[in-house]
């Protein structure tokens, strides 16, 4: 049976969204060492950039009939701040760890959504995706043994990256209640509009309200020169560029599919690494013994199949 051109698109679009994420890591961790101020000068103007080019997909989504803005902001607000603090945790952690460990590890987002919502009312979580818990905690367990001759600093970046995990939760909760916003509107005030509209004009406003917050840094950090720009630049293209792609495989194969090929992540930031390292990039990737290399690609993996018995139980 072949597999339809929307499907076909979804899957690109996954893998494309969890390939431009690995990169991400891997340009923020190779200029880590070379910005100072807790990854202000990096973080900062990438997310100016990140604002301004939403502005204008913002206006250009934005519907005819506003939302109601006591239906919108609270999530904005919510979603925008727990993530930008997600984001100074995974560079914090990125400074302690190479990629090929913190891109698996942010797999135990699923725990803390687990923990989140077995707290709040409503259905609770089946046995399964207490099993799918179970395994991404033994696949970060895998992952928190350093190999032999590992930096001490990266014992830290373990507990820096479930905090940045906690946050990416709490992030995740408020984006879905700002698509709901935008996708159902008060009846009264104005017509809901579709569901993958939503999620675009979701996805603009956040950055756009990240970039306003990121805006009043830029100046202070006098990046006056061309080459002060490369960094920003690169990280800003590819993590946008994730982002776009991972909406747009929401929008075509679903949340269910689209979280699983986005947590392929990992796998492929294993692999990277591995590859970097060997090429002799020993400032990104730390080189490690087949033992240790082959017990992150089982740990990769066996996260990515958590995430998968997470999502297909809880349908």
């Amino acid at each position: 049976m072949q597999p339809t051109p929307s499907l076909a698109l979804g899957i690109v679009a996954g893998l494309a969204a969890a390939a431009a994420s690995a990169v991400s890591y891997l340009v923020a961790r190779h200029h880590g060492g070379r910005t100072g101020g807790a990854g202000v000068r990096l973080l900062a103007p990438a997310h100016a950039l990140m604002g301004a080019f939403s502005l204008p997909l913002t206006w250009l989504l934005w519907p005819d009939a506003v939302p109601p803005v006591r239906g919108w902001l609270p999530p904005l607000l919510l979603s925008a701040g727990c993530y930008l603090v997600g984001q100074a945790c995974v560079y914090a952690a990125l400074l302690r760890m190479p990629a090929s460990r913190l891109a698996p590890l942010l797999g135990l987002k699923v725990v803390v959504l687990a923990v989140i919502v077995s707290c709040l009312p409503g259905e609770p979580l089946v046995a399964r995706q207490w099993c799918a818990v179970g395994l991404a905690v033994v696949a970060a367990l895998m992952l928190k043994r350093e190999p032999t001759g590992s930096r001490p600093a990266a014992a830290g970046g373990f507990a820096i990256v479930l905090v940045g995990c906690l946050f990416y939760a709490v992030s995740d909760l408020g984006i879905l209640g700002l698509i709901d916003a935008f996708h159902s509107p008060c009846a009264q005030c104005c017509p809901p509009i579709g569901r993958l509209h939503a999620g675009g004009l979701a996805m603009a406003v956040t950055y756009v309200f990240c970039g306003a917050i990121a805006l009043p840094f830029v100046p202070r950090l006098r990046l006056r020169a061309a080459g002060d720009w490369v960094a920003p630049v690169q990280y800003a293209a590819a993590w946008l560029g994730g982002m776009a792609a991972l909406y747009t495989c929401f929008g075509t194969v679903g949340l269910v599919f689209g979280n699983i090929l986005q947590s392929t992540r990992g796998i492929m930031a294993v692999v990277a690494g591995a590859a970097l390292a060997h090429l002799g990039w020993h400032d990104l990737e730390e080189r490690v013994d087949q033992a240790t290399l082959l017990r992150r690609l089982a740990a990769a993996a066996l996260m990515t199949a958590a995430i998968a018995l997470y999502v297909f139980a809880g349908t």
